[in-house]
């Protein structure tokens, strides 16, 4: 059984991958349908289990998450939504299986377990150093990262700045805010603000998304349009609530994460009616 959380977590899984026949991969996120991917590419059967009712629920539009599901059924990956696991099984103290909550049960060699991380806030409390809530949560800090303790900082996914709501888990913020940091204990201006950014890279389509995409519970005026892109097979889709542009997600589309990219920093939001036919000039919105 399998977390990934660090370095020694994945080389710990692709040696047990060498021996294994299959797998089974509890989470439908971006760390599990990566890891469902890699077991996938090396040959073995692969079972993905989300107890949302639909993959990347947490992180990605509907038109995203469909078209990966797709890419992921196509290269042989079993996927089940909707469902959670009820216990695991173990045979010889070892994994070899799990039964799900609508009473199927399922057999694998190993088990991949994504659900998420808590912030793990045990050392801020101890330091007296105010949280998200009263006992846990995330690290509150100001724009250069300091905590309620002036001469403590908190950088990446365990800090979140007040006033925002959401924490940022990607590659991007932890480069971002330790840049606020060393700023500020420079005593020099901050870095620029940018869109937030990530990829996920899945067999031969690479993910590229620009702003944070709000789940159906965040927002009710949700609008999902999507944009062809130049190369074959890609595409992008542009997230709005209302009129404003939130978030932009491009697979095999780079020149269209760029535009949205750009879009998103400039505080321009092209009208959702026309972002999606390809002949609309987005170079000669910027351009204005």
């Amino acid at each position: 059984v399998f977390m990934l959380r660090q370095p020694d977590d994945a080389v710990a899984l692709r040696k047990a991958a060498q021996s294994a026949q299959s797998a089974i991969i509890i989470g439908g996120g971006y760390i599990g349908l990566e890891a469902a991917a890699s077991l996938r590419k090396r040959g073995l059967e692969v079972s993905v289990i989300e107890a949302a009712d639909r993959l990347l629920a947490r992180v990605a539009s509907p038109p995203v998450a469909a078209l990966l599901g797709d890419l992921h059924r196509a290269h042989g990956v079993t996927i089940n939504t909707g469902v959670a696991v009820a216990s695991i099984a173990d045979k010889n103290a070892a994994f070899s299986g799990v039964t799900l909550t609508d009473g199927r049960v399922l057999s694998a060699d190993m088990l991949v377990v994504g659900i998420g991380v808590t912030p793990d806030s045990q050392l801020a409390r101890m330091a007296h150093i105010e949280t998200e809530n009263a006992d846990n949560g995330a690290i509150l800090v100001d724009p250069m990262m300091r905590t309620s303790n002036s001469d403590i900082l908190a950088i990446g996914d365990v800090a979140l700045q007040r006033g925002e709501s959401l924490r940022i888990e990607s590659v991007h913020n932890a480069q971002d805010s330790a840049a606020r940091a060393v700023a500020g204990l420079l005593d020099m201006p901050p870095p620029a603000s940018q869109a937030p950014w990530f990829w996920s890279d899945q067999y031969d389509a690479k993910l590229q998304s620009a702003g944070i995409v709000p789940t159906e519970t965040d927002a009710d005026d949700l609008i999902h349009v999507s944009r062809p892109g130049k190369r074959e097979g890609g595409m992008s889709v542009w997230t709005y609530s209302g009129k404003q542009l939130l978030a932009v997600e491009a697979v095999r589309d780079p020149a269209g994460y760029m535009l949205g990219k750009k879009c998103l920093e400039a505080d321009i939001s092209p009208d959702p009616d026309q972002v999606g036919d390809p002949a609309f000039d987005l170079k000669a919105l910027l351009a204005h």
